[in-house]
C-alpha cells in the first residue's frame, strides 16, 4: 500500500498528491483547502515516495494539458 496518494482537486481538477493519512492539502492551481477523505476526493493512484508520486502527477497534467484542458 503506498504512502502517498494522487487525486484531484474537487473544484477545478487538477491533479494533487499527498502523504497517506494527511487530512487536508491546498491545490496549488486554484488555491482550494481540500479536505482528503475518501468521501471527499477520488484516488487515482498511490505511490511509495514523494519522488514517484510526483511523477505521476506531472504525467497526469502533461495528459490533461494535451487535451486541452487547463489552458
Amino acid at each position: 500500500m503506498g504512502r502517498y496518494i494522487i487525486f484531484l482537486c474537487p473544484r477545478c481538477g487538477m491533479p494533487r498528491y499527498a502523504r497517506k493519512g494527511q487530512k487536508t492539502a491546498k491545490c496549488f492551481y486554484c488555491g482550494l483547502q481540500i479536505r482528503i477523505s475518501s468521501a471527499r476526493i477520488r484516488v487515482l493512484a498511490r505511490a511509495e515516495d514523494s519522488r514517484t508520486a510526483r511523477e505521476i502527477v506531472e504525467k497526469y497534467k502533461a495528459r490533461k494539458i494535451s487535451h486541452g484542458k487547463f489552458l
